[in-house]
């Protein structure tokens, strides 16, 4: 375990390390309201520099996102501007969770690409620092006011996300973490299965030596990662496999064509469960490179098993499906 993920929980005395920087995550959040006062979506700018961090107008020099980097006796943030806003916003918070841990201010700090190693110390610390900024931009009296109770519902989700002024990707991945009836969130984008992947890059190379032009395999939608809650896991499945297809049909074709959050049920193989679930679908940001078939953009799915049902607050599974 990297030595600054361990300072922070002999700080805070959690044992959990997504406990301790969630928990000084929220000391943040609370000496930002006593000064400022307000209620979510706060100004990150203005906490950036209550953190110490100057916020400069210049772009990112090793990230494209964002970065921090001592520079003239003072530590400086730079934003990719020409980010989504809500993206912007998601970077900064994740740089002030940077400010979190000891000797922050003494090397450059960029945030990476969501393909992480938990066994690599520092991208222990760039995980921790997304978790420091979901904290941040879904502060928990707040969010979890505003979820609880809520009726689950792609347009919902989208009406969520902007109340918070965080992208739906995030707001999704929050959504989930804290609801207790048993809930998935599978992010998908258009891709080929790596088996695919690699045929195609040795056909082009066989290609480039005898002539030919290879015939490209259709694109489909697949799971790039999932967030599933201690409800599903403990009582559907504990985990959903990367670049397993979706089904191309209802609530996620009207969101990847249409673009529109949309709500379906639909009958999904996920190969270590599969079964009727409901799904709740919204778009997601989607780089050019990543566009599908006729435009068709990437999505997060919430899927919500049918066969649980919620008496008495209790989650129970049907006699007659568990045979």
């Amino acid at each position: 375990m990297h030595p600054h993920v361990k300072a922070i929980m002999d700080e805070t005395g959690e044992t959990d390390p997504i406990r301790a920087v969630r928990a000084k995550a929220r000391e943040v959040v609370l000496q930002f309201v006593e000064i400022f006062g307000g209620e979510p979506p706060f100004d990150l700018e203005a906490m950036a520099s209550l953190r110490g961090l100057f916020v400069s107008r210049e772009a990112p020099q090793h990230s494209p996102d964002s970065e921090i980097a001592p520079e003239g006796g003072r530590v400086v943030l730079r934003i990719n501007r020409n980010r989504p806003l809500v993206r912007q916003r998601f970077s900064i918070g994740h740089e002030i969770g940077h400010t979190l841990f000891p000797d922050y201010q003494l090397a450059i700090r960029c945030r990476k690409s969501p393909d992480r190693d938990w066994a690599d110390p520092n991208d222990q610390i760039e995980t921790l620092c997304d978790v420091a900024a979901s904290e941040i931009l879904f502060p928990a009296p707040w969010f979890g006011g505003a979820v609880e109770g809520m009726a689950i519902s792609g347009s919902g989700l989208v009406e969520l996300a902007n109340r918070f002024a965080a992208s739906p990707e995030a707001t999704i991945r929050r959504f989930v973490e804290i609801r207790t009836d048993p809930l998935a969130a599978v992010f998908c984008s258009w891709k080929l299965k790596p088996t695919e992947a690699r045929r195609l890059a040795a056909d082009r190379h066989q290609a480039r030596m005898f002539g030919g032009d290879p015939a490209a395999p259709t694109l489909k939608l697949r799971v790039d990662y999932s967030i599933l809650n201690e409800a599903f896991r403990s009582s559907c499945a504990d985990h959903i496999p990367k670049d397993k297809s979706m089904p191309f049909e209802g609530s996620v074709r009207q969101a990847a064509q249409a673009q529109i959050a949309c709500d379906a049920t639909l009958s999904i193989d996920f190969g270590t469960t599969s079964g009727e679930f409901r799904t709740h679908a919204v778009p997601i940001f989607t780089p050019e490179e990543r566009i599908g078939p006729d435009g068709a953009v990437s999505v997060a799915v919430v899927v919500q098993p049918t066969w649980f049902r919620r008496p008495c607050q209790e989650i129970i599974k049907p006699i007659a499906s568990a045979q």
